[in-house]
């Protein structure tokens, strides 16, 4: 939407035809949204699946690991740095209790993934979303998201960005990287309101939320306030994934 019509629209000037045209559009663009997550939810009451033996999944990363990274012309390992956390991404994934014996965590909390750029933090989810698609496993499944663009779509559409992404299984991708964003002039650190509104979500339905980023905990700290590093603690296992840049 054009500034001139944002502008009509706040101070009441639009015509009769440009409010229909926007209310079309903000219509189909509901719709479009609500069929989508119809569909999903559809398949998640065909399939009741509600695990998969861990060595089962761990075989499934493997290969999808190997397929991702040969489209793209490189070669995946498993080494010292990331063979620990594939574990237990793999027990995590599969719903095994020995993440709980093994780690320490809970598995009823999402996961904030944290390390140094190109470790493969954000690899691993589409690889997940990839076995969840492939196979028909709808349990695994959640929507894979950049912070860039929540921000970006929420500079053009508004608030409907921040109720889209406050509820469901979501993946955020590079969280601390992102932008202010600027809604009519208003600048925020958005994904402090939407962190805030997924642990309503984790605390009434035990949503989950999954981040990867570059950042600590405690830098998450200095970032996003206490009342965002208070809230992370109650909602996320906290995984490090450690070594150099794998996309060299």
């Amino acid at each position: 939407m054009r500034i001139g019509q944002r502008l009509k629209q706040q101070f009441g000037m639009e015509t009769e035809a440009e409010r229909k045209k926007r209310v079309a559009r903000e219509k189909k663009k509901i719709e479009k949204s609500h069929s989508y997550f119809k569909k999903i939810s559809q398949v998640k009451e065909q399939n009741t699946i509600s695990s998969i033996p861990t060595e089962a999944l761990k075989t499934l990363i493997w290969k999808e690991s190997k397929n991702y990274f040969k489209k793209r012309g490189r070669v995946f390992q498993v080494d010292n740095d990331n063979k620990d956390f594939l574990h237990l991404i793999s027990l995590y994934f599969s719903n095994n209790p020995e993440f709980e014996n093994e780690y320490g965590g809970e598995l009823r909390k999402g996961l904030f993934i944290h390390g140094s750029c190109g470790t493969g933090k954000s690899t691993i989810f589409d690889v997940i979303q990839i076995i969840s698609k492939k196979y028909k496993l709808p349990y695994l499944w959640f929507k894979n998201v950049s912070v860039h663009k929540v921000i970006t779509d929420y500079n053009l559409e508004g608030e409907y960005v921040v109720k889209k992404h406050s509820k469901g299984k979501v993946h955020f991708d590079d969280l601390g990287a992102e932008k202010l964003a600027n809604s009519w002039g208003v600048k925020e650190k958005l994904m402090t309101r939407i962190s805030e509104l997924r642990y309503n979500e984790f605390k009434a339905k035990g949503t989950k939320t999954f981040i990867t980023s570059n950042l600590t905990i405690k830098e998450i700290q200095k970032e996003y306030g206490e009342r965002v590093y208070s809230r992370f603690f109650e909602m996320f296992n906290f995984l490090e994934l450690s070594g150099n840049d794998r996309r060299f």
